[in-house]
């Protein structure tokens, strides 16, 4: 962040402004671990089915559902086995049920766990066939997660259009500076320059607002 303003403030002596690229070089931390939580959410949500099938198969040999997230923890890799053995430790530690999964939820806020939670939790309260539920709740998580890749495989293109879109006019501004040193000058040096500035900023922000909404569908 500090080289950001140091070298914003020298290339952009506009006030403000020059402290845009040390704002940015210091937000990419939290970007980087935004990603990478979304890496492991998307894992997470990947590994779900298998598991389902996995603590449905351990019901019907008769384990116990906390006997089967043990061993859904020690045959599924991380990230998603290694919550589930915190759950089970949790249960064993004689923590009531809802409350481990409500734990699990909350490190893990995936609407399609939400889904297997709030079944189970309604299975145990109401009676019926667990192993049974359980095979229907992975069927339909298994056809979330298709039309999921889908959509992701449908948006790609407007998503990089979007990233280069959002890219190129500051990878444009340094290059010019690089190569020819005060060529966009009359930019921060003159009353015109000023407002072409501040209002190429405003219409990049709106502009990537409105790709995020075009790209981004519900399903």
């Amino acid at each position: 962040m500090l080289v950001g303003v140091i070298v914003g403030t020298w290339w952009i002596p506009v006030g403000f402004i020059g402290w845009i690229p040390g704002v940015a070089l210091g937000l990419v931390p939290f970007i980087y671990l935004a990603y990478r939580r979304q890496l492991r959410f998307r894992r997470f949500n990947d590994l779900l089915p298998e598991a389902i099938d996995l603590i449905s198969r351990s019901l019907r040999a008769g384990q116990s559902l906390t006997s089967a997230l043990a061993i859904v923890s020690d045959e599924i890799p991380d990230p998603l086995g290694p919550e589930f053995k915190i759950c089970a430790d949790e249960m064993n530690y004689g923590l009531p049920f809802r409350d481990a999964m409500h734990n699990l939820y909350l490190r893990f806020p995936i609407q399609d766990l939400q889904f297997l939670i709030s079944a189970i939790l309604i299975q145990r309260e109401t009676g019926g066939n667990l192993p049974q539920l359980l095979d229907k709740t992975a069927a339909v998580l298994r056809s979330r997660i298709t039309l999921q890749q889908k959509v992701r495989v449908h948006t790609a293109q407007g998503r990089m259009t979007g990233a280069v879109l959002i890219a190129l006019p500051f990878v444009a501004f340094v290059l010019l500076n690089i190569l020819r040193p005060g060529y966009t000058a009359p930019l921060f040096e003159t009353p015109t320059g000023h407002k072409l500035v501040y209002g190429t900023l405003l219409s990049m922000t709106f502009g990537t607002y409105w790709i995020s909404k075009i790209i981004k569908i519900k399903y």
